[in-house]
């Protein structure tokens, strides 16, 4: 090569070597597109003087500009191209570090195995050449393969990368990437509750940020003290870790900072039970992240902002926020956020009554956190299927997911599992009322009570374990008690801002007066219930309402309104899947419809009570049915058809009032069951079993007093015609001496 030839090919190298420097400064003053000119015009300029190296410098730097770009398969390829230069120019470091690079841009597009990949020929590069640099991308790899395991649930692999990572850099002496190894090892600590060992690990970490003065990790080290502090309960020692991480962002333009602390913050409300502070501080790391292009952060945003929502009510919006936040946790790959959003949309679309999807989602969910080993979020999905299950009518299953769900919450000891352990007892109460076994119930509530003392988040259980006394004291007839407990509900859903609770006691209220016969009353506070429901898109809960009012009219005997309102109930209980609902509905219809004279369509709709109730094992809700149905089959002279059915319902209330613990409860509630005792009194009078119809009265009186029963008793006999002439001769000899034999065995009481 001759003189001129060098000279020439030394300035073509020069003005390469200008333009990579032009296009640096471009890049760091934020000029992109000019960046990129630069480096594509360095590219073409060191490749045709044969310097390779250079070549694929400027090729990585311009991959490093359309990654910041987000222009990321743009980048996998100008990667790619970066290696082959320096493969031609036998640099296999450079080669691993463009190797590494892709995979973290694979990594990004959630393409794992090729990320994996990528890394794996990375870190096969570094480990056949050593070098100080080498040891330092090994550090790099085992970092990024702890993300990916990381990201896929497999948290002992994570584990173990994220220690040869920590290793890595500890050879290297490289004490800041040391350090974001250990912050992510401690993060993986606290997903699986070591959190004495992930907050030994952040202080270590945060030592040596401050130590270097790298302000950025010191934000993320306190990020990760925060959520420590969240997941064990210390809300104000939380709140100020956030708090400080949000003040150092917010003065070092540290955007995605700033969207950590204000969503941990905006976690820390919630739990709090400061729900509008929190959907602030959730709406803020919304738009940040979004302005960020950050999926991940956007997911977990939209996750909180559903379960903030669901909590208001709004449940269509929540839903939606929910299913944005599954399909880009789906798109990222990131299995932990999916397996609690799974549990969250869950719980909604029980709650607005797609009882068929719920189920398979929270099956999907308690499937995720299983393998996950993230044991809260197995418990939360547990309980919502309890739920769902018991909507559906599936009571053995119902106890099941409530037993499960305890089990599970036991696995995080006395303080961290209370909140899990109360509300899986309050829910094994509720149900046993269902069923008509109050020794249980009362078992269950005094589990419930205990844990709640445990902890400040299962204390916000108070609520509902208020709501269950209050259908106790209901079922049990003592209405005044009831309605104590009822409004304590209230006040303590109120105090934890959950609507969906003052709902529940405001309706329990209503069935209070009811039970006390202030009707008045009673369809005021029915109204205002409904209206609270429809506000919170509780379709069931709007029917429950409007079935009280149709019970209202009922005792008023106003058929037709009863009908009305009882019809309307069940089309929404239909809507919502609500058997409980639809059998409380067929009942009313049934005897509302019986009141108007209608006794064949009475006698269909209170079969449909019936089966459902049987179904349900309700058997408060079986004795109230076949008690109608016997008023019918007395009033048709079928008088056998009508014992039949006053024994079957008279064993179901027995059986239910022997579960309760003390005689003056049997009292109060065998007294709510005084017209069908005494409607079995007359049936076996009208049957000449006058000796029988003695040991009904007798066994009634001993135990509930003689006042109510007489009172029936008083009242059949006046309505009784003995003489007119719309009576033959016959049937005013046998009214007169059904009459005469009643107040006969009246005598005994």
């Amino acid at each position: 090569m001759t003189t001129q030839d060098n000279e020439k090919q030394e300035k073509d190298r020069q003005k390469a070597e200008q333009r990579l420097q032009e296009g640096v400064a471009a890049y760091n003053d934020g000029q992109h597109e000019k960046a990129i000119e630069a480096f594509t015009d360095a590219e073409i300029r060191f490749r045709m003087t044969g310097d390779f190296k250079r070549a694929g410098d400027s090729r990585s730097l311009l991959a490093d500009v359309q990654r910041q770009d987000n222009m990321l398969e743009q980048a996998i390829t100008s990667y790619q191209r970066a290696l082959n230069f320096y493969r031609d120019a036998k640099r296999p470091v450079n080669m691993a570090n463009s190797a590494l690079a892709i995979g973290h841009v694979e990594r990004q597009l959630a393409q794992l195995d090729r990320a994996q990949d990528s890394y794996q020929k990375a870190q096969e590069l570094y480990l056949n050449n050593p070098s100080p640099q080498s040891t330092l991308g090994l550090g790099n790899t085992a970092l990024a393969l702890g993300h990916i395991e990381l990201q896929r649930g497999n948290t002992a692999y994570a584990t173990d990368h994220y220690q040869d990572a920590i290793r890595y850099y500890h050879e290297a002496n490289d004490p800041i990437n040391e350090a974001d190894a250990t912050r992510s090892l401690a993060d993986l600590q606290r997903l699986s509750r070591n959190f004495s060992e992930a907050e030994q690990a952040y202080q270590h970490a945060l030592q040596v940020y401050h130590q270097n003065k790298d302000n950025f990790g010191v934000i993320d080290a306190l990020l990760g003290l925060g959520r420590i502090y969240l997941d064990n309960e210390h809300f104000e020692q939380a709140a100020d870790t956030f708090a400080s991480s949000f003040r150092m962002a917010q003065e070092l333009e540290y955007e995605l900072g700033q969207a950590d602390s204000n969503l941990g913050l905006a976690e820390t409300y919630l739990l709090q039970g400061n729900v509008d502070q929190a959907l602030n501080g959730a709406t803020s790391a919304l738009q940040e992240y979004n302005d960020q292009k950050s999926g991940q952060g956007s997911a977990h945003a939209n996750r909180l902002l559903g379960e903030i929502h669901m909590r208001r009510g709004q449940l269509t919006y929540a839903n939606s926020l929910m299913e944005r936040a599954q399909r880009t946790y789906k798109a990222v790959a990131f299995q932990v956020g999916l397996a609690e959003t799974l549990a969250g949309l869950g719980e909604i679309q029980r709650r607005l009554g797609f009882l068929e999807r719920a189920v398979q989602t929270l099956q999907e969910a308690r499937k995720q956190s299983h393998v996950l080993h993230t044991v809260q979020v197995e418990t939360r999905a547990l309980l919502s299927l309890g739920d769902t299950y018991h909507q559906q009518g599936q009571i053995a299953q119902a106890r099941t997911m409530y037993t499960d769900a305890r089990g599970r919450a036991e696995m995080l000891g006395d303080v961290a599992g209370a909140a899990g352990m109360a509300a899986a007892e309050v829910r094994h109460a509720h149900l046993s009322v269902f069923t008509g076994d109050f020794k249980d119930s009362e078992a269950h509530l005094a589990e419930a009570t205990a844990a709640m003392s445990r902890s400040f988040l299962a204390s916000q259980t108070a609520a509902r374990i208020s709501l269950v006394k209050g259908q106790v004291s209901l079922t049990q007839g003592d209405f005044v008690q009831a309605e104590q407990h009822f409004r304590t509900a209230q006040t303590q859903a109120q105090e934890w801002q959950e609507p969906l609770q003052i709902a529940e006691a405001v309706l329990g209220r209503g069935h209070a007066r009811l039970g006390q016969e202030a009707l008045a009353e009673a369809i005021e506070i029915f109204l205002e219930a409904g209206k609270r429901f429809q506000q919170l898109e509780s379709t069931n809960g709007d029917g429950n309402a409007v079935l009280g009012i149709a019970q209202v009219h009922l005792v008023r005997e106003q058929w037709e309104q009863t009908l009305e309102n009882a019809l309307a109930a069940l089309t929404r209980f239909n809507q919502a899947n609500d058997l409980i609902g639809q059998a409380d509905a067929y009942l009313s219809i049934g005897m509302a419809q019986s009141g108007s004279n209608e006794q064949e369509e009475a006698l269909t709709n209170l079969e449909q009570a019936l089966q459902l109730y049987q179904k349900l094992r309700q058997p408060l809700g079986v004795a109230d049915t076949r008690s109608a149905r016997a008023s019918i089959f007395l009033l048709q002279g079928e008088l056998e058809r009508a014992r039949d059915e006053q024994t079957k319902a008279i064993t179901q209330v027995e059986r239910v009032m022997n579960t309760l613990s003390m005689p003056q409860q049997w009292r109060s509630f065998l007294q709510q069951y005084a017209e069908l005792y005494a409607q079995t009194i007359i049936t076996d009078i009208r049957r000449n079993q006058d000796s029988q119809a003695r040991q009904v009265l007798q066994k009634y009186s001993q135990i509930a007093g003689a006042q109510e029963i007489a009172r029936h008793l008083q009242a059949y006999e006046d309505a009784m015609p003995t003489s007119g002439e719309d009576l033959t001769e016959d049937e005013q000899r046998i009214n007169t001496d059904v009459v005469k034999r009643l107040r006969q065995v009246r005598r005994g009481l």
